[in-house]
Parts: C-alpha cells; structure tokens; sequence
C-alpha cells in the first residue's frame, strides 16, 4: 500500500512468496567454494608421492600453488656439504641458502663482516677458508642474483604464449637486470676446473643469460647420463622451454618431472597433452613411459583406470602409480559421498537446475555408473595387492582398498584391508587406518554405546594432533565429522549430530580469515544445523549434554571450542516452540534467556529497530502512522507471554490483536524472526540445505501463507461489535488473501495484476464511512475495484 497523500502509485510491488524464500539471497558475497565442500577422507601418501602435493586430487586447477617439498633443497645442501669434505652442518647450510635474505648476506659479504653477521654458521666458516674463495665468490654471485633476478621479473616465468618467437628476450622480463654483469661469469665458466662449481655457473647462465646459449650450456656440462647434480633437473627445465618440437619438447619436460621436485607445477602447466602419442614414442624406456602417461592423466578431472592399468605395468609400486590412485579414490568420494549422504546430512544446495527431478533423476544415473566403476577398481587393486610384496606399497594399498570397501558398503572386506596395515606404515597411511576402521564401527557397530564412541574418539583425537602439524589432515577430519553427523542424524541423535557437523566445520579449510562455526557465542551457525533437523527433544537433549559435568573424551572433543551461550540454545527452543505453534513451551524457553543475550539475538538478519516494533501492529499497514510511534522495548519473552493472555478471550480485538501479532511472524511482518532466522535463504544454506519448502509449514503455514492469521482475523470479522472492528479486520482479511502484493521488491515484474475479492468490496462498501476506511484507504487499494 502506498502513502495516503501519494496520487499516484510509483512503484509496483508483486512477486510469488514462494519464489522469494526459494531463491538464494546474495547479500553475503563470500562464501565457501566447492572445493572447501569437498567431502575427502582418503588422504593415504607414501614418502614417494610427497612430491606430486599439487597434484592431488582437488576441485581446483592445482591442489596447492607452491612447492612444499623440499627435497630438492635437502639435496643442493648435502651436494654443498659434499664439497666441503662432508664437515658442514647441513642445516647451517639450508639456513644460509633458503632463509637469510640475499641482502643481507650481500652487504655482509660486501662489508666483510659474514663471520660477525652470520656467528657460528659452520657453512659460512668453511667458505671463508681461503682455499674455498672461489665457492664464496660463486655463493655471493648466486645471492646477488636472487636478489635482481627475483623470478616475477623473469622471462621464464611470464607463461606469454601470445609472442612465442620473440617474448623470451622482452624489455620487461629482463627489467632491474644488467646482462652484462654475467660476461665475468661467462669467463669463470670458462676457466673452472672445478665441475661442481662448472654445473653450478653453467645454470645460473642459463636461468638468467641470453636463451640462445640454453641448448649448448645444457648439452656441454648436464647432458651427460653420469651428471647426478641437483642442478641438471633444474637445467633440463629451460631446456625443455628451448625445444621448439612439442613431442621433443614434453619428453624433456617428463624428465625434468622424475629428475627434480621444485619444477613438478612448471612441468604440468607446459606440459602438451594434445601429442601424447608423439611423445611416448621418444621414450626410452618403461620407466619414462609411465612417467608420460602419468602426467597425461593426473590432469583428467574423469576416470583413468586404463592409464593406472598401464603406469603400474610399467612402473609397479611407483609414486607415479600411487598418485593416480589416489586421485582416482578421491574422484569416486567426490562422485559418490554426496548421494550416500543425502537425506542423512546437510547436502550442498543448487540452484542451477530448473527442473529438480531431472537433475535427482542424472545423479542417480551418475552414480549407479560410478558405482559400478568402482567394483571394477577395487577388484583390480585387490588383485594388485594380492602381487605385491609386504611393506611401504602394500600398506597403501590396504588403505585404498580399505577405503573402496566402505563406500561400496563391503564392511567386512574394509576391516580386513585397514587391519592389514602394518604399525610400520608411513604416518599418512597409518592416519588413513585410523580412519578406515572409524568409519567401518560407524556402519557396523551401535554408535549409541560408550564403547563405540570411544572407537571413533581414538580416531578422531589422533587425527587432530596430526592436523596440528600437517594441514592435509584438515579435509579428513572435516569429511569424518562429516559423515559421523550423518550416521548419528540417521538414528535420530541430532543434538550429537549438530555437535559433530559444527566441530568439522572448524577443520573445513586451514584460512583463519573467518570463523566457522562462529566464535561469536549468539552466533546462528551453532543452531544452523537444529535449524534443518531438530525437535524441542533435541534441543532439550542438546541443552542436558553441554550441562553434563562429567562428559566423556568423545563428548568433549565434540563440545570442545564449539559451544555457544546457553542462551543461544533457548532461544532456538523458543523459536522452534513457537514456529509449531507451542506457545507455552516457547514463553517457558524465552524466559530463560537473561535480557542481555536477549537483546544480542533480537533478530539474526536485517530488520533494523527491532526493539522499537509493535508486533500487534500489522507492518503492512505502516504507511498510515509515523513508525516512530510504533513502541519500544520489544522482547520475545513480553511478546509470546501477551499472546497467552490475548488467547484466553474471545472478544474481536482480541481475535485481531492475536491476527496482527501472526501477520507479524509471518515471512512478510515485522517480526518474522520469531519463526526463522533469515527471512529467504541466506549464505549459510550452501552448507545446510535449502529451508525453502520447511519455511512453507513454519506455523501450520502462517509463515508463507498467513493461515493462523486470516483465520484470527475471520473470527473477529464474526465476533465484531461494530463497523470498525468489521471494517479493519475486511482489509486485514483481503491483505492476507491478496499477500503476495504486499513484498518488499517486485520491480522486475512487468505488470502487477490487481485482482479484487470479497473483502476490499466490503471495506470499500459497507464500511467507507468508518474511521477505520478514512485511515488505511489508499490509491493502491482502490485499483483492487477495477
């Protein structure tokens, strides 16, 4: 309804209440991206696929953007080592090399003054020894061009296939730069006897000279199959750029990936998949075969049984054969946890199919496929480890095996395979146990009892502890919790189920830059969760556990940093209490809540003034007075307690008081917080599922529908004295039944349709003369005539 005094209307305002608390609200910006969503357990890794982190399997292009392997490191330090006659403290030299700023061993070196700045460095002594200047004079030369050659300056890093003939040599790539420095450098080369201190300058030249002396460089102090320096793997990647066949120039690129770990993201980002085949033919032997066929096919996001079919016949046992495996488990989790979980847990939510039953119909589709994909994996594993000798390789399998079982509900195989571990197993393999035999007590055992929970403690607190140290813990234990919360929501226990989701919420992701669940104690995202599933017994479950004095190890993991204010969880009682129409459970919960936390949660959402409202004043009808004269000191526990009263009598202010108050609480009313805790679906719906249709019968339908208050409205349209109460609850009878033209934003319709009822003829008729008609009569309704 418009202002009175406006002649005309300027804005129509009509849209279907059900689309608007369906579609996702965008005003939160951020949220958590599908790879955060994940659901990922199986993160078994042996020593020799530490290497390939980044590409382990992941929604994202790269599973991590930086090299966290140090090998390569560990190994330029014991090479240096080597050279000084094996007396040098190897982390003296790490610290030396990858920790002090190349400034300020420059200025030290410069100044004299390396003994005093770097006291007691065991690497720097031994260089200063007057027979090791030649190896300080090159370690000078390698700082000061860390420090002018940073690598976002350089022309091997700028990735610009828009100017392939000529980009290497561009002004800009050779910015803060003097290529003449390196003529000296060209000379000492030329002098040195010394073959570690030749390979060392021979790559420094080729990092940072002229491209056209790469090939040759390479080819006169690398090429050679005896050169084992840490160096020629680094070398062999600018000789790679430098190849012009692309067959050529992959299969240097292959070598590079199996000689050194700090290029691995340098080789897959070049790496030219469209001649494959081209290239396993300049393969030499199986070795280099399967090193091929592995970085063709760690980069299809689909099925690759045949190539891990082929690596593990040409490399068995390999990191290269363990990585595709893998990502191939994690493929089937990322396929098949979803749907296993749905209707048991929180489900990501979509809008991006119009038609629902298509979209259930292709994931059901999907996953008997899947499904089926998956036996065949796993009986060709369980014929592979039936082959391979006890130990490292063996162990892993298990776990894959282990793991592959329990998603395909073979339980008793899953605890054959994951009790097979040896205790000898790598940690991640051994974590992975943990894990498996977690996850099998949750399918076969009474999670009810005592003794199953401490099962699954175990496995949680030593997953916590090796999260402590090691991020890639994070996704197992967030996906553990994950699928823990579904199995206790399964048998009905949702107070332990909403404790075990917002405890693997904390572990979703290792950025601190938000909180999740929410460190503010009122916060919603502790009672998302019951806000999806719980009844007034849960939450009354919910309240007895946290109050619990003496709670076992599984309860205070699942209680630990993760409790909201008690206050938090009666308000949710009251909310919930009242949302069911429960009026005096829900008075009983809000009077527990001290009026400070009170206040602190009137409401979660957006209405401002909150404790200025007059919820026995319908919102739709605020055009007619100043809203400032509304009230003041609005309190759930005041409001549902003068409901009570208002319910006890029969008279027609009464009725319309109880039918303001339901108009009110509905999604359209002033105080709809009373019922739910976002008015449309909001950001936290992407983890907890859509409320849409739960909204639908919040109040028997009063929230979406108004029904309890046409219904309040309708009897005191009865029980009226007199044309004013007739008058006012007419035109509160045709707002409720005309609802939809009352919301807030309906610009993008084209036309609003007015279509008249009963009730506005009578408002207009019968009742023109009452005071009630001069206040609320404006153009808008008037168009309801026509």
């Amino acid at each position: 309804m418009a202002l009175k005094q406006f002649p005309v209307i300027t804005r129509f305002l009509s849209v279907s209440l059900a689309l608007l608390i369906t579609l996702e609200s965008v005003a939160c910006p951020w949220g958590d991206d599908e790879e955060t969503l994940r659901l990922a357990v199986f993160k078994s890794v042996t020593p020799a696929m530490e290497k390939f982190s980044p590409f382990f399997y992941s929604e994202h292009y790269l599973n991590e953007y930086e090299i966290k392997d140090i090998q390569d490191r560990k190994r330029n330090c014991s090479e240096w080592n080597e050279r000084l006659g094996g007396t040098v403290n190897e982390d003296d030299i790490y610290e030396i090399q990858y920790r002090t700023k190349p400034e300020n061993f420059q200025a030290a070196y410069v100044e004299g003054t390396l003994k005093q700045t770097f006291t007691g460095n065991s690497f720097i002594k031994a260089l200063l020894k007057p027979r090791n200047k030649p190896l300080l004079e090159y370690f000078a030369f390698a700082k000061e061009m860390e420090y002018e050659g940073n690598p976002q300056d350089s022309r091997w890093e700028s990735w610009d296939d828009t100017e392939p003939t000529s980009y290497w040599e561009r002004p800009q790539d050779t910015t803060g730069m003097d290529l003449k420095k390196l003529l000296p450098i060209e000379k000492r080369l030329s002098e040195c006897k010394d073959s570690f201190l030749q390979q060392r300058y021979a790559f420094m030249l080729i990092r940072y000279g002229n491209s056209e002396n790469v090939k040759k460089l390479y080819e006169r102090y690398f090429a050679d199959e005896h050169v084992k320096s840490v160096a020629k793997g680094w070398a062999l990647l600018f000789y790679a750029y430098m190849t012009e066949d692309k067959a050529e120039q992959n299969y240097w690129l292959s070598k590079c990936f199996d000689l050194c770990n700090e290029k691995v993201i340098a080789v897959a980002q070049y790496y030219n998949r469209d001649v494959q085949q081209q290239t396993l033919k300049l393969a030499k032997n199986d070795h280099e075969r399967s090193v091929i066929t592995t970085l063709y096919a760690m980069r299809n996001p689909g099925p690759v049984f045949e190539q891990i079919k082929e690596v593990n016949r040409l490399d068995p046992g390999s990191g290269y054969v363990n990585l595709l495996i893998s990502r191939e488990v994690n493929k089937f989790e990322d396929w098949l946890f979803a749907v296993q979980m749905e209707g048991n847990s929180p489900d990501v939510y979509t809008d991006m199919w119009d038609e629902q039953d298509t979209y259930t119909e292709i994931r059901k589709k999907n996953y008997r496929k899947d499904m089926a994909y998956l036996h065949r994996f796993r009986e060709y594993l369980i014929n592979v480890y039936g082959k391979t000798p006890t130990g490292g390789n063996h162990d892993y399998l298990a776990s894959a095996i282990a793991h592959l079982s329990f998603m395909a509900d073979f339980t008793t195989d899953g605890y054959k395979y994951a009790s097979a571990i040896s205790v000898n197993a790598p940690e991640a393999v051994l974590a992975q146990k943990y894990i498996e035999l977690a996850l099998i007590a949750l399918k076969q055992k009474d999670i009810t009892k005592d003794a199953t929970k401490q099962e699954l403690y175990v496995a949680l607190n030593a997953l916590d502890k090796l999260s402590a140290n090691d991020e890639k813990y994070l996704k197992s234990l967030y996906t553990l919790l994950r699928l823990m919360a579904a199995a206790y929501n399964k048998k009905g226990d949702m107070a332990t189920a909403s404790l075990l989701f917002n405890s693997g919420q904390a572990y979703k992701g290792s950025s601190d830059w938000y909180e999740y669940p929410s460190k503010d104690r009122y916060g919603y995202s502790h009672v998302a969760y019951l806000d999806q599933y719980a009844t007034l017994k849960d939450v009354n479950n919910l309240i007895s556990l946290i109050d619990k004095k003496d709670k076992s190890p599984f309860e205070n993991f699942i209680c630990r940093g993760n409790i909201a204010d008690r206050a938090c969880y009666l308000n949710f009682k009251g909310t919930l209490a009242y949302r069911e129409g429960k009026l005096e459970e829900s008075y009983e919960a809000f009077a527990q809540v001290p009026d400070s936390a009170a206040y602190k949660m009137l409401p979660y959402g957006y209405e401002p003034g909150a404790d200025s409202i007059n919820p026995f004043y319908p919102r739709v009808l605020n055009y007619a007075i100043n809203t400032e004269d509304l009230g003041h000191g609005f309190t759930k526990k005041g409001f549902v307690k003068e409901m009570l009263r208002l319910k006890a009598k029969t008279d027609a202010d009464s009725y319309l008081k109880l039918g303001h108050a339901y108009y009110n609480t509905g999604y359209l009313g002033s105080a709809w917080f009373m019922c739910a805790y976002y008015q449309g679906n909001e950001y936290w719906q992407v983890d907890y599922g859509s409320l849409a249709k739960d909204k639908l019968k919040y109040g028997n339908g009063n929230y979406a529908n108004l029904t309890t208050a046409s219904n309040y409205y309708l009897k005191a349209y009865k029980a009226a004295k007199n044309n004013e109460q007739r008058a006012l609850a007419a035109l509160m009878l045709h707002v409720c039944e005309r609802s939809f033209d009352y919301t807030s934003d309906f610009s993008w319709l084209d036309k609003k349709i007015y279509k008249s009822n009963n009730w506005v003829q009578q408002f207009y008729g019968e009742y023109s003369k009452t005071k009630v008609f001069n206040r609320y009569n404006c153009p808008e309704l008037e168009l309801y005539l026509k």
